[in-house]
């Protein structure tokens, strides 16, 4: 987000929230009755007190953001009218493709990237294993998965429970995994099940951990 867009929409708030102030002094001096002024947010309804709240940018900013409706109209108006998002907002995720790569915000975000950090962090799965038929097996380095999941075509490192012990295989193979119905995530070689559980005849399932490297 542009820190310069920031500042010229903090400076308008403010001189916006200015003018309010005179207009509301200049009243007073000339006796007539302040009332306060009411904003529309949808069906909601936002009273600001020409007095208190209006005497400087951020005690009206503390005003809107302090109810939900009005926090969020002001987000949604920025968005709209000077394309300043919120960092959770997914429509955010477009804008960067207007980025040029040499930007600082892109190379700080090919940077996160680089060190697995923010959206890139590396996230760990619970995961069934389990060793299909003989005919239906991978070779050894390679693991057949869910044709809907995420490790598809993946380089995955599988853990023990303990963690104490690991492999690491390319998810080329794949399988159906219909909703509904019970089924293993990782179907491994029986010499690599062996490797990684210390045993190739265990029960249908056995669970390890799933890291996904690339």
């Amino acid at each position: 987000m542009d820190k310069n867009k920031i500042v010229i929409v903090l400076v308008c708030l403010s001189l916006g929230f200015a003018i309010g102030v005179l207009i509301g002094w200049n009243l007073e001096r000339s006796g007539t009755k302040r009332s306060n002024i009411k904003w529309k947010f949808g069906e909601n309804e936002l009273e600001i007190d020409l007095e208190q709240d209006l005497l400087n940018a951020p005690t009206m900013l503390g005003k809107i953001f302090s109810e939900e409706f009005s926090k969020n109209g002001a987000i949604g108006w920025l968005k709209n009218s000077y394309k300043l998002f919120h960092y959770t907002d997914p429509d955010l995720v477009n804008e960067f493709q207007r980025l040029d790569s040499e930007e600082l915000v892109s190379v700080k975000l090919r940077d996160l990237s680089q060190r697995r950090k923010g959206p890139w962090s590396y996230a760990l799965d619970t995961v069934l294993i389990s060793i299909p038929a003989k005919e239906y097996q991978p070779e050894e380095g390679f693991a057949n998965v869910c044709e809907s999941g995420r490790f598809l075509r993946n380089k995955v490192q599988v853990f023990n429970l303990d963690q104490n012990n690991s492999i690491t295989l390319f998810a080329s193979g794949k399988y159906a995994c219909p909703d509904g119905l019970k089924h293993s995530d990782i179907q491994l070689n029986a010499r690599d099940a062996k490797k990684l559980l210390g045993s190739k005849n265990f029960s249908k399932y056995e669970k390890g951990i799933a890291l996904i490297l690339n």
